[in-house]
């Protein structure tokens, strides 16, 4: 299994871990779970992800402003999903990027501690009835016509750029954009 790691901001102190599951057949119990806060991780709607970079920027802006205790929503899993979403209304973000009980394939994102993502994964692998797939596969699942539609991006913008960074590039700068 080719595990997705990386160290997020020095001044976060933490690294993100990404995990793809495919034919999820349990997602209404997970997202439950994460409701009420027993699933320490963010769920995010893998037809909606490009890219692991994609998924790793929202998660460091995400820590980022738990460590320095701004955060807009009420926790840095939730916080993932916003920084996703190019709405600032939490709850269209969380809608539009949390999973859906009708999501088959999904992207679990861990924020942690360096050593805790072992204990966090079995978690995670105790509650999602599915198949854990190797995140290179991660493309296979995205939804072009759909992120191209979410982020408002045009095919003159891609004649210049990847669909990649154009959503990055959306995400560093969500605080400055005024929507289309």
């Amino acid at each position: 299994m080719d595990d997705y790691s990386v160290e997020l901001d020095q001044e976060a102190g933490l690294c993100c871990t990404l995990h793809l599951f495919a034919d999820v057949a349990n997602t209404s119990e997970i997202r439950e779970k994460l409701v009420a806060g027993k699933l320490r991780c963010c769920v995010a709607k893998v037809a909606l992800i490009t890219d692991a970079f994609q998924a790793v920027v929202a998660a460091n802006k995400a820590a980022l402003s738990a460590k320095r205790n701004r955060l807009i929503t009420r926790t840095v899993y939730t916080e993932v999903l916003f920084y996703l979403s190019m709405s600032k209304n939490i709850s269209r973000s969380l809608i539009e990027f949390g999973i859906g009980d009708g999501d088959r394939n999904i992207l679990v994102i861990l924020i942690h501690k360096p050593g805790e993502e072992r204990a966090m994964l079995e978690e995670i692998l105790e509650s999602v009835k599915g198949e854990r797939i190797p995140i290179s596969r991660l493309q296979e699942f995205t939804d072009v016509n759909l992120v191209k539609k979410t982020y408002k991006i045009d095919e003159d913008e891609l004649r210049v750029t990847s669909l990649a960074d154009a959503v990055v590039s959306r995400i560093c700068c969500k605080e400055f954009m005024l929507p289309k």
